[in-house]
């Protein structure tokens, strides 16, 4: 068929107006930070110059004959000849040099930026000296994006020459300036948009910091901090330098480390105590950090991270990924939707030791002991009530085989257990030191209820597997796992591991409502905790196991999201907060424990 026989698609200008205003609703209300300071790196690199500047600034001509605050990107990058101007930005195709690595370079800036400043855009470029200005607006009558006309001498210019008083000190023969009026004339553009919560003085410094894991190292990036003081008060009122967020992580952390998995890089941080920034993890792509979780999207327990996740920061830099075309996400180079489960599960296999090292002395600094073991022991005799008819043991990652993986009697424990080892190769009154502690929350059982150690439990397992189905239970608090204020337990499901808060209200009312019982005799403050703990535990352990058996027996329990309601952490602090039983249960327990610690002594 012959190409005369072809229309070409096209868009009316107010269909073309539309467009621009759904991909300007797809970029977050900062975006355009992120855009114009891409572009005027970009520009930056291509002269290839040792002298290299940017300032994201207030236009300080317009506050001089306007008293208006407008932000304004200068560079002394390599700039725009007039007609490059007129071609370049009025269009929604991309800009910039054929082999740039960015394929839409320039559009970005103009979508995010051209709903959010129908008041306009002024763009200033200078190439061999010569300066041109460019007012791209939103013209309301006509619901028209485009550049504004000046009437001169009887005809319309659209591109206006400039003086050279106009040029930015630090821009010699080559440069851009683009200030940005906001929606309307008066408007501060300097203010942080609605929204975002930093403060005026250095909202930007933030937002690109947190955007840029890496900026060059050759190219002088400042941002105005202050600008609303007297331009006099150098305290106050002055440029920053802007960094990126790897050099900011990199001064907060007690210890750092990158390691190659797969198709992706994977950079580590374990933050120092109290520091402005919480634990979280990332993605990288090109420099740039994307898709943060951190707070109540926080996925560190994924990468295997059990307790202080507010300490630790990890980012992922997987090969196989691109930007979409708003640069706001990342995807993979069919379309799809990056999956982070592969990248969690390598990491959760080859953690660093020195993570590792981190996670057990937060466990034996914030937890007391587990009464797992014993647990375990006691609800053997009912394991036929756990294993209904279907039931098949999960896999977990609980444990793990040895380097034979033929010998089903060698397991060892999750991280933050003890070698099993380490118990043999001390003397009998070492071990004893070892279990003893002068912090009040540390338990400890009777003496019968001790019998078996670490090591028993584990030699015990690989001869009965069932025992499985039954999760450790590990203890922390609120300041370590910020995660659990205000609830009683977490079930990880991925580690087989229940972390129980020490904090929880429901648990130190049950310990003082004993000692009331015993006016506060410090001599059993121990007994008391070691049977609260216990009656805890057990609940907890049963509960998971008894979940996790109804596996198989009906469709509602195959269906992952009513098993992952029933695990929840509030599923798990409803458990607990049976009074009546757990009172009961922990009377005889401490009555048991008192008898055995009399008839010791």
């Amino acid at each position: 068929m012959s190409i005369s026989h072809f229309q070409a698609t096209n868009v009316n200008p107010q269909g073309l107006s539309a467009l621009i205003r759904n991909l300007g609703r797809d970029c977050p209300p900062t975006q355009y930070l992120r855009e114009f300071l891409k572009n005027a790196i970009e520009a930056c690199q291509r002269t290839h110059q040792p002298n290299s500047q940017i300032t994201i600034d207030l236009n300080p001509e317009v506050l001089e004959t306007q008293q208006l605050h407008k932000i304004a990107f200068t560079d002394n990058g390599d700039g725009m000849t007039g007609e490059q101007m007129l071609t370049l930005l009025n269009s929604l195709s991309a800009s910039g040099a054929v082999t740039n690595e960015h394929q839409n370079y320039g559009v970005g800036a103009k979508i995010s930026a051209m709903t959010r400043n129908h008041a306009g855009i002024l763009y200033e470029s200078w190439k061999g000296g010569l300066g041109h200005a460019i007012l791209i607006r939103y013209e309301p009558e006509n619901d028209l994006f485009g550049i504004q006309g000046v009437e001169e001498d009887g005809q319309t210019n659209y591109l206006l020459k400039l003086d050279e008083s106009y040029k930015p000190a630090f821009i010699k023969e080559h440069g851009t300036r683009v200030t940005l009026f906001g929606m309307e004339y008066a408007q501060d553009t300097m203010l942080p948009p609605e929204g975002v919560w930093f403060g005026r003085d250095d909202w930007i410094e933030h937002i690109l910091n947190m955007r840029f894991f890496q900026l060059p190292n050759n190219i002088k990036i400042e941002t105005r901090h202050g600008y609303y003081h007297d331009v006099r008060d150098f305290h106050r009122n002055y440029l920053k330098p802007l960094t990126g967020y790897q050099p900011f992580l990199d001064s907060i952390s007690l210890n750092k480390g990158s390691l190659r998995l797969g198709n992706a890089n994977y950079y580590w941080w374990i933050l120092k105590e109290s520091v402005p920034v919480h634990g979280h993890a990332a993605l990288i792509n090109q420099g740039e950090i994307f898709e943060r979780k951190e707070h109540w999207e926080n996925t560190l327990a994924l990468f295997g991270i059990l307790v202080g996740r507010n300490r630790l920061v990890i980012y992922v830099e997987p090969d196989d990924v691109e930007q979409n075309t708003p640069r706001t996400n990342l995807l993979h180079h069919d379309g799809s939707p990056v999956v982070w489960q592969g990248w969690q599960e390598a990491f959760r296999t080859h953690m660093p030791q020195e993570i590792k090292d981190f996670l057990d002395s937060l466990l034996n600094n914030a937890a007391q002991r587990s009464h797992t073991q014993n647990i375990r022991k006691r609800l053997k005799a009912l394991m036929q009530l756990f294993i209904l008819s279907g039931y098949k043991p999960l896999p977990t990652e609980s444990y793990k085989a040895s380097e034979d993986p033929n010998d089903p009697k060698h397991l060892v424990a999750v991280v933050g257990d003890e070698d099993p080892g380490k118990a043999e190769d001390k003397p009998k009154s070492q071990q004893d030191a070892d279990e003893s502690s002068d912090h009040p929350d540390q338990a400890h059982d009777s003496a019968d209820s001790e019998n078996a150690s670490d090591t028993d439990l584990q030699a015990a397992v690989p001869d009965e597997p069932e025992l499985n189905l039954f999760p450790q239970v590990k203890w922390t608090n609120e300041e370590r796992s910020p995660s659990l204020v205000g609830m009683a337990a977490e079930y990880l499901q991925e580690s087989h591991v229940i972390l129980a808060n020490r904090d929880f209200k429901g648990f130190k009312d049950l310990i003082t409502y004993f000692m009331n019982q015993y006016a506060n005799n410090e001599e059993i403050t121990e007994l008391v905790i070691s049977s609260v703990n216990e009656g805890v535990e057990q609940a907890l352990m049963e509960s998971v196991a008894g979940i996790l058996s109804l596996e198989g027996s009906h469709e509602r329990w195959d269906n992952p999201h009513h098993r992952n309601a029933a695990l929840s952490m509030e599923a798990l602090t409803t458990t607990v907060m049976q009074r009546y039983w757990m009172a009961s249960y922990i009377s005889q327990n401490l009555k048991e424990k008192m008898s055995a610690s009399l008839h010791q002594s």
